[in-house]
């Protein structure tokens, strides 16, 4: 109860206020140190297990630690249903709202097209929070200097499949990768197509090295984050909102459709007089040829039901991270912040039971 219904949802004083009511104990019942200590062993206990349970299962599977697959078999796998038909594709193509010489194009838009009802889809990001002070500085009256806050992150991922996920968390995107990687080869998904959401070349950069052997890899930038980054250099950009907005009307639909190799065009003829630090429309321009790789037709994933976007795993950086570790100016050390997402990420995997019972995980995608 403190676990599960008390520190994942609420602070360690209110949750020790809580438990020492339950019990009768409001005096000299549990201290709040006792619990945030208590918390932090058994997320330090969780995190231990994980990890040695995917050493196990790499080996399983002929692996080497750091994820290197046997020498045979592995790359022989072919991802089943990661294309449509032709046909269909074509047809969706030819009812989009562009110009007819422009469709050929999107046609030739490398992102491949999943099946959803065979496909992984896995979003990855970090979060970060507040880092903790070892030592609190002294306030002097002649103290000037505003020290840069610093942060520590925690490394998320949603795995989802039809219409079960589950959340994987660690101290940094490889160890949680190595997590990944684990379950999708413990739960028989190595032969799915695996789908990536991701909002910045970094993580596209980490997974095409990590998953370098295998032969296909689909990563997607996230249409919000892409759209936000044009919005940003484009302000810094132009010369006032009516001649950013009007570019943007222009460039957001052929990054909509995938024509990446077309929006660079459009960017590049942008007059001079129209803009106030043409190095910022450069910066713009070598972000969309840098993260060509990953912007696909966002057009064609919408009209075929597919994601465009990150926000599950968003969304589980907030379930796990921000709600509980990022409000009324909370800091934490890196072990302690790590150790509570661990064991929110055992709640709400439901793996609870499992664990209080037997100190086991299930590792498997739960409903």
């Amino acid at each position: 109860m403190a676990l599960i219904y008390g520190s994942c949802e609420a602070s360690y004083r209110k949750t020790a206020e809580l438990i020492n009511r339950i019990r009768y104990q409001q005096e000299d019942g549990t201290p709040e140190r006792t619990l945030r200590d208590n918390t932090e062993k058994e997320g330090r206990q969780i995190q231990e297990h994980l990890l040695k349970k995917t050493g196990m299962i790499l080996k399983e599977h002929g692996f080497s630690a750091q994820g290197v697959p046997p020498q045979t078999g592995m790359l022989a796998i072919i991802d089943e249903g990661q294309m449509l038909e032709q046909e269909e594709l074509v047809e969706l193509v030819m009812d989009c709202q562009v110009a007819d010489a422009l469709k050929a194009e999107i046609l030739k838009n490398p992102v491949a097209y999943e099946d959803p009802e065979k496909a992984v889809h896995l979003s990855i990001d970090e979060v970060g929070a507040k880092k903790q002070a070892e030592v609190r500085p002294k306030q002097t009256p002649a103290s000037t200097s505003i020290k840069k806050r610093e942060y520590i992150q925690n490394a998320v991922v949603h795995v989802h499949k039809k219409n079960v996920c589950y959340l994987l968390n660690g101290d940094s995107v490889l160890n949680v990768l190595g997590m990944l990687l684990a379950f999708l080869l413990h739960n028989h998904l190595e032969s799915c197509p695996w789908v990536f959401f991701v909002d910045g070349h970094s993580l596209y950069t980490t997974l095409l090295q990590f998953f370098c052997w295998r032969s296909k890899l689909t990563i997607i930038l996230d249409w919000y984050h892409l759209e936000k980054k044009c919005k940003e250099l484009l302000s810094m950009a132009c010369k006032g909102s009516l001649i950013r907005n009007s570019i943007l009307d222009q460039l957001r639909p052929l990054l909509w459709h995938g024509l990446v190799e077309q929006a660079v065009d459009y960017l590049r003829l942008i007059p001079e007089n129209q803009l106030k630090n043409r190095e910022e429309l450069l910066h713009l321009i070598r972000y969309l040829e840098k993260n060509r790789p990953m912007i696909p037709a966002y057009e064609i994933r919408r009209r075929l039901g597919l994601r465009n976007s990150s926000n599950r795993g968003e969304k589980a950086n907030d379930l796990l991270v921000a709600d509980r570790q990022k409000n009324n100016g909370m800091s934490w050390s890196k072990a302690g912040s790590v150790a509570l997402a661990s064991v929110t990420a055992l709640k709400k995997n439901k793996e609870y039971d499992a664990w209080f019972q037997t100190g086991e995980m299930e590792f498997k995608l739960a409903s």
